[in-house]
């Protein structure tokens, strides 16, 4: 049997038990990972290298962050006075929780400022006596749309601008997506809020940051818990070469710790375990699925469908939807990488420009909505709100089609091929 058909039945039956769920879903994603490595897809040594990440130590650093404003008390009155601005409205929480994300996400990175706003905009249900689920799933579709906006807002936007230059273009700068994400933005979050919130259950789980016992006030241990998550904000925000992310955040961590904002056990509870396994898992799902060669059959498929005078109507759908499909199951920065300098050879080949055809396989391949296992951040956010796979793929792929529309529209205006 090929790699790929091995690949792909692997990913069916994880799919199905995502969507049925007859064990629990961690135990789905680290079984995948497993089978991937026994059937030759991946290194047995791989398995949880996932695990040995950046992103998990974000994570960790982070919940632990956010726990303590609970733990200090702080977060009741947070919530209280966001609450006076939204009302108690699960729609006006709804699109503050998108815009407030967007805007940040367009300059800091989308997993930062997920992980920084979560606590906060769980506080602001808790108060308004909303469940935090539908908040916290618009904040992750919010960071999302907010990474379309700039260069910076996603790290595959920056990767495409590299892989551009290594193929001898000139790279994108900094606002050439920011038309796209502004369509983007705007469509996505008046979906999101109108029709899409809809179409998803109320989990009413609480994440695991936020089961602290509700605490009085200690103003001097909340001040320091505040200052902490601002300055760990501004470190995220200015991302210096000598302190990454995820030694702020871990920073940070240690001086609530350090403080007794929050006891060590306190801390330990704080992290979302479940959140954490399942992250963990994508690399080595991610990394089976592109080492089976299904990109590569996917590029060979691309090139048979445009033929030698195809439209470029037809060269935006097709390019688009197949960067689009494969990135809902293998990491978006492998498939740019995988699908831009095949791109560039078909642009050249059938006499268009190259450009229009990068930008739709970069807005492709960040569009990471219908699935759990599309993005680390997608994963995260099962572990916070409970979603299952189907919710994912109800919701996300009208994203994904309206993510079409904005491309399809405005690649003849901004970059004409």
């Amino acid at each position: 049997m090929s790699p790929i058909a091995v690949a792909l039945i692997i990913l069916a039956i994880t799919i199905a038990l995502f969507i049925w769920e007859p064990v629990p879903i961690v135990v789905t994603a680290i079984g995948a990972s497993i089978a991937y490595a026994y059937t030759g897809l991946i290194e047995v040594g791989d398995i949880f290298s996932g695990y040995n990440s950046t992103t998990i130590v974000l994570l960790a650093g982070m919940m632990v962050i956010g726990s303590s404003l609970f733990h200090t008390g702080i977060t009741n009155i947070i919530g209280e006075k966001m609450v006076r601005v939204t009302g108690k409205s699960e729609r006006n929480i709804l699109l503050a929780t998108l815009i407030v994300s967007c805007v940040l996400s367009a300059v800091c990175s989308n997993i930062g400022v997920m992980t920084a706003m979560a606590p906060l905009v769980t506080a602001m249900c808790i108060s308004a006596g909303v469940a935090p689920c539908k908040a916290l799933l618009a904040l992750l579709f919010g960071a999302q749309f907010g990474g379309f906006v700039t260069l910076v807002g996603v790290g595959s936007n920056a990767t495409s601008a590299s892989v551009m230059a290594e193929l001898g273009y000139e790279s994108f700068g900094f606002f050439s997506i920011t038309p796209f994400g502004i369509g983007v933005c705007i469509l996505g979050t008046l979906y999101f809020t109108f029709i899409g919130s809809k179409m998803i259950p109320d989990t009413g789980y609480i994440p695991e940051f936020a089961k602290a016992e509700k605490k009085v006030l200690d103003k001097k241990k909340a001040a320091i818990a505040c200052i902490t998550l601002l300055c760990v904000l501004v470190v995220i925000a200015a991302a210096p070469a000598a302190v990454p992310m995820h030694v702020a955040a871990v920073a940070g961590a240690l001086v609530v710790v350090a403080t007794r904002c929050m006891s060590l056990q306190e801390a330990i509870h704080a992290i979302d375990w479940n959140c954490m396994l399942l992250v963990g898992s994508l690399t080595a799902i991610s990394t089976g699925f592109k080492n089976s060669g299904a990109g590569d059959a996917v590029a060979e498929l691309i090139l048979r469908l445009l033929g030698n005078e195809p439209s470029t109507f037809l060269i935006t759908t097709v390019i688009f939807f197949a960067a689009a499909i494969l990135t809902q199951f293998m990491s978006n920065i492998p498939t740019i990488t995988l699908f831009l300098p095949i791109g560039c050879s078909i642009a050249e080949a059938i006499g268009v420009s190259p450009y229009p055809v990068a930008m739709v396989i970069t807005l492709a391949g960040a569009a990471s909505y219908a699935t759990p296992f599309a993005a680390p951040q997608n994963m995260m956010t099962v572990g916070w709100t409970r979603y299952r796979f189907a919710d994912f793929v109800k919701i996300g792929l009208p994203m994904l089609l309206i993510t079409y529309l904005v491309v399809v529209v405005l690649i003849p205006v901004f970059l004409p091929y």
